[in-house]
């Protein structure tokens, strides 16, 4: 777990510069530090750049999935806190590096708040300028969205809106545009506007027309680009890019760009967006990598991210992506060879989100969520993993899987074996030493679209990093990259002027 990290393995690592000189921020409190797993969000006003964190991802995950199966899933020891505190938190940074991290807010354990999904800079029509946030609240289905406008004193708005986060927000013809979100998987179409958050409240944008000139499924992204407003939505044959055919979003006014996945419906989620030399570029996901959005099947199989991008006149083709996992016939374009040559998580399955597209100069950044890291210390816990579920399997027949009385004993009592044990704890050990070269995000950059460059492939030179969560480019023309780290705590890092 003190794992410094080597950035010889990391050929544009030299670019960047770390200014977390404490993964997670906090200088005071070490557990507290750790708990700040991901940078989820980030923006800038005046003088700072703004962090908003993610708490004990992992930690919540395992304890949500505990919850459904109704028994506890084990938590490696190296993603257990010492006192478990999920409150979300927001930190900030003075652009010129004299000054530390600062905490401006911290979320009161009754929001059960666990932290800032998005956060957006907004001026309203009258001229007043803020900071909003987006929280995540799992067992709270209220929408819960901060304000600030000196950056040091933040307060709940009343939203009025159902959901229980927001993964973007975009200002597009003089409003905020934001989608409401269910905790997982797919929920309604749901899009607001405001042109004042606080003083007017958000509307519901009506969606509710004919099937094929409306969007569908919960709203994972949104764009202002080019007169319209985007939409990228979760559908469980594959996800959809729709956008306005006027300026503003108008029921029955609306065009469908992609559908069913591109051509894969394991490309449930378009999770990163970004325009880079006129082309809008759209990467995927499955959502932590095997939960699905398809009611019909909760649990599937892994797959690296896709990565697509659209012209100007609407059509789309692959720029990352192999064989589709399962086949689909889009109505708005045919799956073809990818673009770059690169298969599916280019070529890596464990990177199963494109989790962050930047252009930044002449290049377009990406970043992705690599799982890898996650396999060492959950090896030594797989006797207990399977011992919960291999009852629900023979109960269910799942995949028809049909394990009789005998088959389960006799597995138990292989598991239950002190040298199993032991071996897994080994074999662990081996991975982690073979893996740590590789373990950990990915950050790629092209000039082009087409022909792309590893910046890295081990999170920096530290494995543990095995998410970049944020890439943001300030007014002064810096690139920020924000890690998601559930080890350790989150890093930020910075590189200067292309």
């Amino acid at each position: 777990m003190e794992y410094q990290g080597n950035i010889s393995f990391s050929p544009g690592a030299k670019d960047f510069k770390k200014i977390t000189p404490v993964r997670g921020f906090d200088r005071v409190d070490p557990n507290n530090a750790r708990q700040n797993n991901y940078v989820w969000s980030m923006e800038e006003m005046g003088d700072y750049i703004y962090v908003g964190t993610a708490r004990n991802i992992v930690h919540s995950l395992l304890r949500y999935i505990s919850e459904i199966l109704g028994s506890e899933i084990p938590v490696p020891p190296e993603l257990e806190p010492e006192v478990v505190d999920d409150s979300g938190e927001i930190w900030r940074y003075h652009k010129s590096g004299r000054q530390g991290w600062e905490r401006v807010y911290k979320a009161p354990p009754e929001s059960m708040n666990i932290g800032f999904r998005f956060m957006k800079r907004y001026t309203t029509p009258k001229g007043e300028t803020a900071l909003y946030a987006a929280a995540l609240t799992p067992l709270n289905p209220n929408l819960l969205i901060l304000k600030s406008t000196d950056g040091t004193n933040w307060y709940p708005l009343d939203s009025g809106i159902t959901g229980y986060s927001a993964r973007y927000m975009t200002e597009h013809k003089g409003k905020l545009y934001m989608g409401a979100l269910p905790f997982l998987g797919m929920g309604e179409t749901l899009l607001f506007a405001s042109e004042d958050p606080e003083g007017e409240g958000w509307q519901l944008v009506d969606v509710a027309g004919e099937p094929g000139k409306n969007p569908r499924g919960s709203i994972d992204l949104i764009l202002s680009y080019n007169d319209h407003l985007y939409v990228g939505t979760v559908q469980p044959n594959g996800f959809e890019i729709w956008r306005t055919l006027g300026e503003l979003p108008e029921k029955d006014n609306w065009k469908l760009v992609v559908d069913q996945g591109a051509g894969d419906a394991r490309n449930e989620h378009p999770w990163s967006i970004a325009v880079f030399r006129d082309h809008i570029y759209v990467g995927t996901a499955i959502e932590a990598a095997v939960f699905s959005a398809n009611p019909e099947q909760d649990i599937v199989p892994p797959k690296g991210f896709d990565l697509i991008r659209i012209d100007k006149d609407d059509n789309w083709e692959l720029v990352v992506g192999g064989p589709p996992v399962v086949p689909t016939n889009p109505t708005t374009g045919t799956r073809g060879q990818p673009l770059s040559g690169y298969p599916s998580g280019f070529g890596n399955i464990s990177n199963a989100y494109c989790w962050q597209l930047q252009p930044f100069g002449n290049q377009l950044y990406l970043g992705t969520f690599s799982w890898s890291v996650l396999i060492p210390p959950f090896l030594p816990l797989l006797p207990d993993i399977l011992q919960i579920l291999l009852p629900m399997l023979g109960r269910t027949g799942a995949d028809n899987i049909d394990l009789g009385r005998e088959e389960l004993a006799e597995m138990k009592g292989i598991l239950k074996k002190p040298n199993v044990r032991k071996l897994l704890e080994y074999l662990a050990c081996f991975v982690m030493k073979l893996g740590y070269r590789v373990f950990g995000f990915d950050l790629w950059k092209t000039q082009d679209g087409v022909h792309w460059e590893a910046v890295s492939l081990n999170g920096l030179g530290n494995p543990y990093n095995y998410g970049i969560r944020m890439l943001f480019v300030s007014e002064e023309e810096k690139l920020y990259l924000g890690t998601a780290n559930p080890f350790q705590g989150c890093e930020v890092w910075v590189k200067g002027r292309p």
